[in-house]
């Protein structure tokens, strides 16, 4: 885990590095700093999507062991977080009327826990695709914390890395097999 966090992060300041430089290369051409995150968030919404789709109806409010978030909570927190930091940090977008559902449902119903990650990480997508390249460069303060509104885009997407990791446990004790990983 720890080394695909390192490349993503590499990755990233190796892209955001090129289109500061590099102005009209091959990045901008590409969509620039933004259209790389745009495809991260698009890949690490298939690999979300993908582990609910490999639970069970049971699995839902399973807990691998006490005191820790069921295999649905996990779900919606790595989603919620996420939509979080880059609807606030990132893109200072508004938060939607209607956004999150109601947990009874999509706590306990699988179809409707993927539509509610579906919905909150399409909010990422949409308020993402909003900003510009120099909107990333800016900073931000949240949680009493200020970076560049382009490093909360990658602590949101390290945050849903590192949750979406853990789930992987969920799954085997259950007899799923999570997703392969694929790259981009």
């Amino acid at each position: 885990m720890q080394s695909m966090l390192t490349r993503i992060q590499v990755t990233v300041a190796a892209l955001l590095a090129a289109a500061v430089i590099g102005g009209a290369g091959p990045l901008a051409a590409q969509g620039g700093a933004r259209g790389a995150l745009l495809e991260d968030w698009a890949h690490q919404r298939r690999h979300i999507l993908a582990v609910v789709d490999s639970a069970t109806p049971d699995m839902l409010e399973f807990r691998p062991t006490p005191g820790v978030r069921t295999f649905a909570e996990q779900i919606f927190h790595l989603s919620h977080v996420a939509a979080l930091i880059v609807g606030r940090a990132v893109t200072d977008t508004p938060w939607p009327p209607g956004l999150v559902g109601d947990s009874a449902g999509y706590l306990h119903d699988r179809a409707k826990l993927r539509a509610q990650a579906d919905t909150l990480l399409g909010f990422v997508a949409t308020a993402l695709a909003r900003v510009s390249e120099d909107d990333l460069r800016g900073e931000q303060t949240l949680a009493g914390m200020t970076l560049s509104r382009w490093r909360w885009n990658i602590t949101a997407l390290q945050h849903s890395a590192w949750t979406l990791g853990q789930l992987v446990p969920y799954l085997r004790l259950n007899g799923r097999t999570p997703p392969q990983f694929t790259p981009l």
